[in-house]
């Protein structure tokens, strides 16, 4: 995959989310697993509501 920008990582540095070309991906550091999260900030949120982590949400602005 080309780099990425990373737009937010947690306080233990387990998990980040990063944006490939247009296309965000919630990222778990220790396995590489991907779960794709949509195109726009607004989906973003909204896939991780239904994935249950509002912890992230309401740390994104």
């Amino acid at each position: 995959m080309p780099s990425a920008l990373t737009i937010w990582i947690s306080g233990d540095m387990s998990e980040q989310i990063n944006d490939y070309n247009g296309e965000y991906f919630l990222i778990t550091i220790s396995d590489m697993k991907r779960i794709s999260l949509g195109h726009t900030l607004d989906a973003v949120k909204e896939k991780l509501k239904e994935l249950g982590r509002y912890d992230i949400v309401e740390q994104l602005h």
